[in-house]
């Protein structure tokens, strides 16, 4: 997972393509940080569970749980089991 680059254009609004070139769990993961990035999640706020998503963009939990692992290799997120991923301060 590590050598894996978010694909660009995908902004906090995008729809996921799941007919598209770049994997859905690295799409999800670019419309996560892209509402990271713009607010939506705050610093030490969960970004919304793991149900959450999972009903929001249609995918599996283990493929939801592979974008919020990445997040978490990347500096995003504070994974704290049984409570969520909390979103961390950037600088």
């Amino acid at each position: 997972m590590a050598d894996a680059s978010v694909p660009a254009g995908y902004g906090p609004d995008s729809e996921l393509d799941y007919e598209g070139p770049d994997p859905v769990w690295l799409q999800l993961a670019a419309v996560l940080i892209a509402r990271i990035e713009r607010g939506d999640y705050p610093p030490q706020r969960p970004i919304p569970s793991i149900a959450g998503l999972v009903q929001e963009f249609g995918l599996a939990r283990g493929t939801v749980r592979k974008t919020t692992a990445f997040l978490a290799e990347r500096g995003y997120v504070r994974i704290v089991n049984g409570k969520g991923a909390f979103v961390l301060p950037r600088d």
